[in-house]
């Protein structure tokens, strides 16, 4: 059977949700959970690999196992066997040519900046710049929807198409934060980032707004900013074409 799964982290202890050899991935942690729970092997195939430090909300993986179990026995016995910043929010069964990644259609993110200094308690989940204007950042946003190559916006991975669509792209302000959201098809490794990175510059009046059209033209990652820190990045939702 396959089994669609929804989780929830706290980036800030790991190397990103990908197992890897120089740090502890969330994946690792989410399958030796599931193989103490059910004694058993089960490798995850998640939607997406999020950076060192980034946040999601409802990231998505799936995984096979030939044990038939109830959703919330799945969520109660997986979240006893993980530390408090991993929470799985829901398990279901789910058709065997669902993939949590090949089967998605689009993905949201959302990156917080504070209109005041971090505090210990808030750090790991948003960024405060000084001197900082939103107004040309708001002029610049609209300037990135669309279908574009982002290559000025991203690290290159060899092979990897770096044309995309953002459906959508907007900043919302509340009480102690500007909250920008970008939904698009899929993105390109540090491409949020690095997006933000040169709205953040905008803001700074260090780069003109007309420079998001000018990197898009030239694809030239040299003309974007720094790319911003992953504490403010939150992996929010990933839509599929079809029901799960």
């Amino acid at each position: 059977m396959r089994y669609k799964a929804v989780v929830s982290y706290d980036g800030s202890n790991f190397v990103g949700f990908q197992s890897q050899n120089n740090g502890l991935g969330i994946q690792e942690v989410i399958e030796k959970a599931l193989r103490l729970m059910t004694q058993s092997e089960i490798k995850i195939h998640s939607a997406g690999r999020t950076d060192k430090g980034v946040h999601a909300i409802g990231q998505v993986f799936h995984f096979d196992s030939k044990i038939d179990l109830p959703s919330d026995i799945w969520v109660r016995g997986v979240n006893d066997r993980l530390p408090l910043d991993i929470r799985v929010k829901s398990v279901k069964k789910t058709s065997s040519d669902f993939h949590a990644r090949h089967s998605a259609s689009s993905k949201v993110y959302r990156y917080v900046i504070a209109k005041n200094p971090e505090t210990p308690f808030s750090k790991n989940y948003e960024v405060y710049i000084r001197n900082l204007d939103i107004e040309p950042m708001k002029e610049a946003l609209p300037l990135l929807i669309g279908t574009h190559d982002f290559r000025g916006f991203c690290q290159l991975v060899p092979g990897k198409p770096t044309v995309k669509t953002i459906y959508d792209a907007t900043m919302k302000e509340t009480k102690k934060h500007y909250i920008f959201t970008f939904h698009g098809n899929s993105f390109l490794k540090y491409m949020v980032r690095s997006m933000m990175g040169t709205l953040i510059q905008i803001g700074l009046h260090r780069k003109p707004v007309s420079i998001i059209t000018e990197i898009l033209e030239t694809k030239d990652r040299h003309l974007a900013g720094k790319t911003a820190e992953s504490r403010g990045l939150f992996l929010v939702k990933i839509h599929y074409k079809k029901k799960a």
